[in-house]
């Protein structure tokens, strides 16, 4: 955790003499769990991230507008109560700004979940290999990168008694690009390992099979060899939802 703080804190020192673009908007998700039995489920998620002020920052306009869109899929294999693996594929169209591009990502990652007092943590990490194809070009290259997801749920509510009720939400996940692509939103010459931070903080309410959250996130982005930074300051709005399909076949045969 001091370790992230530490990243974060060079970040916020760094773009103190680099020239950045803040940047304001929305990001909704949609987000699936279907359990296919005891072991494997299925994850779909939906995310849209929309840029809600126009900007103009040294000559170069920031238009508002939608700026990403991400649609994946994944397969997900519970090696036990707090170990799981799994690997799927993630479609992405962008427009950065004058650049447009659709993206393919083959994506493998293991988490590990586990309670400290009242606290649940959830540890993430995963591999994305990216192919960005540059729309106007249309060129591909690939990036190879990294991300790490340290995130912790506190429950509002006494979990042995309920199933439902408020909680409190925070996140930090780090981006390490081992390659980044050549016409991707993060170049492979921007001379960063660490190029990409998120931090989350909100929070919720649990019904049960759903879940609705909201809550900010602060996304930096190394943009250049100087060192200069594109800052999101995002509003998420989130649902995530679980179906257990032994109990939609039982309700369709009835």
């Amino acid at each position: 955790m001091r370790s992230i703080l530490f990243i974060f804190a060079a970040f916020l020192t760094q773009h103190l003499f680099a020239q950045t673009v803040n940047l304001y908007g929305i990001s909704p998700s949609y987000s699936q769990l279907g359990k296919i039995s005891k072991k494997w489920s299925y994850n779909l998620n939906a995310t849209s991230v929309i840029n809600l002020v126009d900007q103009t920052i040294e000559a170069k306009k920031f238009p508002a507008g939608h700026t990403h869109m991400i649609l994946q899929a994944m397969s997900i294999y519970q090696v036990n109560k707090k170990l799981s693996v799994g690997g799927g594929y993630a479609f992405g169209r962008h427009n950065i700004f004058g650049l447009r591009e659709n993206e393919n990502r083959l994506i493998a990652q293991v988490s590990y979940q586990h309670k400290l007092g009242n606290f649940v943590i959830t540890h993430r990490g995963r591999f994305e290999w990216r192919q960005p194809i540059n729309l106007q070009t249309h060129i591909a290259s690939q990036a190879s990168i990294g991300r790490y997801q340290f995130w912790v749920t506190y429950p509002l509510y006494d979990t042995s008694k309920k199933k439902t009720g408020f909680y409190l939400t925070a996140s930090n996940e780090a981006f390490l690009y081992f390659k980044g692509a050549t016409n991707g939103p993060v170049s492979s010459r921007n001379g960063s390992l660490l190029s990409e931070d998120w931090m989350h903080i909100g929070g919720g309410y649990n019904a049960g099979k759903t879940r609705v959250e909201m809550g900010y996130c602060f996304q930096s982005l190394v943009r250049n060899k100087a060192q200069d930074y594109r800052f999101f300051n995002l509003l998420q709005l989130n649902i995530y939802h679980t179906v257990n399909w032994d109990d939609v076949q039982y309700w369709w045969y009835m």
